[in-house]
């Protein structure tokens, strides 16, 4: 009994000597980043007591910036010096999305650490397939505290739908919008909380222009970041809530529930990746479907060519590391979809996809990947690719 409370003592003691009070933060490699920006994003907090565990805690934050390399930390006689690399942050981006019929051939103008404060403003334009699309994107999650930031969007944007079976097209419609979202955030420890107002006027056009819907309402996130960064992806959980509240101009108020969960696993310079995402809403008509397609997780339909009230999916993928930052990625997904009811009567389809893609991962710039993949959807009999260079609208 008496050694096991000379251990505890000694325990005690050590945790005690080992904390000390953070008097000031030295930053090496900030050319552009200011000072107070990288202490507000990592959350350091200069007068606390640092133990090892508050250290570790500040270079996860660190390591999660994505406009920097964390290169080294050390915490000494009260001071603690952080090293850096920092990323190009501005720079022209294409917006070059090709996946079936569907086109997308634009840019914006990149900037991610904007006057050194880690906030991200993006202007861009694009052509689609029949009109002119703009956005205009600035958000920064530490913007007012280390807790408490904004998102602002302004977008116009058209999704050109054209669903086929067999090769056989089914329905063509197009969907024009113009939507602001602005929502205010709170950061809880690896929790991110968002909401605020949105409103749309959209336009349906079935060879003509068929409906024409004008709402607002209030839009909420939840992220759950229950990760380690690493330099290319990441280990652990990122789970992505979202709901819609939307009064319709007909005074009808639409839900949509969305959920995303996403699990990366390393394995020596390869990943191992698991997903399950979904979405469900009380509207059946063209105004308010989730139009999938074309992104991860639903690469069995070309991009933007399935409008579904509900939906369910898998996904299981594998990333083999080839040679510098380029990744051979075999993959498997699954989807169950009830369609609007336009569109085959709302008839629910059940269909597996497999296909094989590669990622070219960037290092020295803040925008994540080139993206090709080529998937065969079993079921439907039909073969899809994407390429996505830079980013998309």
């Amino acid at each position: 009994m008496r050694k096991l409370i000379q251990l505890i003592l000694f325990f005690l003691f050590s945790y005690t000597i080992q904390a000390e009070i953070l008097k000031d933060v030295e930053i090496i490699g900030n050319k552009k980043t200011t000072k107070s920006a990288i202490i507000l994003h990592a959350q350091i907090k200069i007068g606390q007591e640092l133990t090892e565990k508050n250290l570790k805690e500040i270079i996860e934050n660190l390591r999660r910036i994505n406009q920097i390399h964390f290169r080294n930390a050390e915490f000494k006689n009260g001071i603690l010096k952080i090293q850096i690399e920092e990323k190009w942050t501005l720079f022209p981006v294409p917006m070059i999305t090709q996946s079936g019929n569907y086109n997308s051939r634009g840019f914006l103008l990149y900037e991610d650490n904007v006057f050194g404060t880690l906030g991200t403003l993006a202007p861009g334009i694009s052509w689609s397939n029949s009109i002119f699309n703009a956005l205009l994107y600035y958000q920064d999650e530490s913007l007012f505290s280390p807790n408490t930031g904004i998102k602002i969007l302004l977008i116009r944007k058209n999704d050109y739908v054209e669903f086929k079976r067999a090769g056989n097209v089914n329905d063509i419609h197009e969907s024009r919008y113009d939507s602001l979202l602005i929502t205010p955030n709170y950061l809880y420890k690896n929790q991110v909380f968002k909401m605020g107002p949105i409103y749309t006027d959209k336009k349906i056009f079935h060879d003509k222009l068929t409906y024409r819907d004008k709402s607002k309402g209030i839009f909420f996130r939840h992220h759950l970041n229950a990760f380690q960064a690493l330099d290319v992806m990441y280990e652990g959980m990122v789970t992505t809530y979202d709901l819609y509240a939307i009064k319709s101009y007909g005074g009808k108020w639409i839900f949509r529930h969305e959920g995303d969960v996403k699990w990366s696993i390393p394995t020596g310079k390869n990943f191992l990746n698991f997903g399950l995402h979904g979405h469900t809403l009380n509207d059946h008509s063209f105004l308010f479907p989730k139009i999938l397609g074309g992104d991860e997780g639903y690469r069995g339909y070309d991009k933007s060519s399935l409008p579904a009230t509900s939906n369910v999916g898998t996904l299981a993928q594998y990333q083999q590391h080839l040679f510098g930052n380029v990744y051979l990625t075999p993959f498997y997904e699954f989807n169950s979809s009830k369609l609007i009811d336009p569109i085959i009567d709302g008839k629910t389809i059940n269909e597996n996809t497999v296909g094989i893609g590669f990622r070219y991962y960037f290092k020295k710039i803040s925008i994540p990947a080139v993206i090709f993949d080529l998937s065969h959807n079993i079921e439907d009999k039909s073969t899809h690719f994407l390429l996505n260079i830079g980013a998309s609208l």
